[in-house]
């Protein structure tokens, strides 16, 4: 997205000793955000978000695939797609799914 790209000079990534400690029972990460009148706001996450210990739900997971693939395949068919992913257990061949993710002429 173009727009982040003033963002981007913002962004600092830093190193922490202690954090590295902790990998691998723990993969930690913390961002801080420093308003424009100084303010800082920090927040940790020992776990990230799709980890086994912290699974996502499955609107947490079509929320995502929708946000990453609705402007690659566009939205319907990325609708599509993902009711078809979400119940392949119960469909009787991949027909549907080689037609959703083949390239239309």
């Amino acid at each position: 997205d173009k727009s982040l790209i003033p963002i981007m000079d913002k962004v600092k990534v830093v190193a922490n000793d202690e954090f590295e400690a902790l990998f691998p029972k723990f993969q930690p990460s913390r961002v801080t955000i420093i308003t424009n009148g100084g303010k800082s706001h920090s927040t940790r996450v020992d776990v990230p978000k799709g980890d086994p210990r912290d699974p996502m739900t499955e609107e947490e997971i079509a929320v995502k695939f929708n946000a990453l693939g609705g402007d690659v395949i566009g939205k319907d068919q990325c609708r599509k797609l993902q009711n078809f992913i979400m119940s392949v257990e119960t469909a009787e061949n991949l027909d549907e799914l080689f037609e959703l993710t083949t390239a239309q002429a």
